[in-house]
């Protein structure tokens, strides 16, 4: 006859089973992890590669067409100072440096890196009572492009054949960030010159809290007005993957990291305008039903991909021609190096 006193599990056995278990279970969640980190950086190669064919596929069918507005409204990238002001310089001018961009407050005007002006912050009635310190502080968590910002640059627009070969390219509006309002709705341009001249409103919403969904408002490129350039000395990765002329630098003379002008000047590479693909882009609307959004970033970062265009050196036609390059992601990897980062895990 069985002892009923060993019907049921000992204290010591029990909790036996409960350590496998939660030894398992430790292990099983950080499997589902890794393969959830794992299809986020191949849907990241599938978006780059998927971006640079719907748009290499829809310029081919319009070949010897000029393509106004195809890139409209395009993210400029570029911080603006004091909220409705648009970051200019002199002509044909570079700002190159490792703090302009700065996420904790830097200098502005700069490379997009979250917003800085947040003593204005304001929300989307234009009420600044009870609600700046939790905007002020997720604005400053948000760090934007992050680390590859340090590869970019301003470019001032030297000149009309310029401004012409961003035209012809349809890079003729774009959308700058607001940080001073951070409330694109209430700069109330419908009874200026701006909104009479151009058309042009607010666009974007909400508080402007996230990287990727901060408030933008849409402006016609003049002389001076700043756009993002790679810098050709840190980026000779992304020019060769993107199959652009990239010459040996060995034994050049007169090169500056910190003025890229030079690697122009010597015949190195071509100058490269890089703008980000935001919601509001007519590239976005019209050619994909749902926006690419890059899932390796997360929502603090600025998440929408990035499109490359070479502006060449000599005069053209239209005097420094301006071609679509390709497709990195928001933290300047091309498809190659989204691909090596994939295979090692990185």
């Amino acid at each position: 006859m069985k002892d009923a006193r060993r019907q049921g599990f000992t204290l010591i056995e029990l909790v036996l089973v409960i350590g496998i278990v939660a030894i398992i279970s430790v292990i099983a969640i950080g499997k589902f992890s890794d393969i959830r980190k794992e299809a986020q950086r191949r849907t990241n190669i599938a978006n780059i590669k998927n971006i640079t064919r719907t748009i290499n596929t829809k310029l081919a069918m319009e070949e010897g067409e000029q393509h106004y507005g195809m890139f409209a409204y395009c993210e400029a990238l570029i911080d603006c100072a004091e909220g409705g002001g648009v970051p200019t310089g002199n002509p044909g001018e570079y700002q190159w440096s490792d703090s302009w961009f700065d996420g904790s407050g830097g200098i502005v005007p700069g490379i997009y890196c979250g917003i800085k002006q947040t003593a204005e912050v304001s929300n989307a009635a234009g009420v600044t009572t009870g609600v700046v310190a939790p905007i002020m502080a997720a604005h400053e968590n948000n760090v934007g492009l992050d680390a590859f910002a340090a590869k970019l640059g301003m470019y001032f627009i030297a000149n009309d054949k310029e401004l012409q070969s961003l035209k012809d390219a349809g890079i003729s509006i774009v959308s700058y960030h607001n940080y001073r309002n951070a409330q694109a709705a209430t700069l109330g341009w419908s009874s200026t010159e701006w909104g009479k001249s151009y058309g042009l409103h607010a666009t974007g919403g909400g508080p402007g809290m996230r990287a990727d969904l901060s408030a933008c408002y849409p402006v016609v490129l003049t002389n001076g007005n700043a756009i993002a350039v790679l810098n050709p000395a840190k980026c000779e990765s992304i020019y060769r993957d993107l199959g652009l002329d990239y010459a040996s630098t060995y034994n050049v003379s007169g090169l500056s990291e910190s003025d890229p002008e030079t690697y122009f000047q010597k015949g190195i590479c071509k100058r490269v305008v890089v703008v980000g693909m935001g919601r509001d882009s007519e590239i976005n609307t019209k050619l994909f039903e749902n926006q690419p959004r890059c899932p390796v970033l997360d929502k603090k970062h600025y998440r929408n991909y990035l499109l490359c265009f070479t502006m060449n050196n000599g005069q053209g036609n239209s005097g420094t021609t301006v071609t679509f390059a390709g497709v990195i992601d928001p933290a300047g990897n091309t498809a190659k190096q989204a691909q090596y980062n994939a295979d090692w895990g990185s």
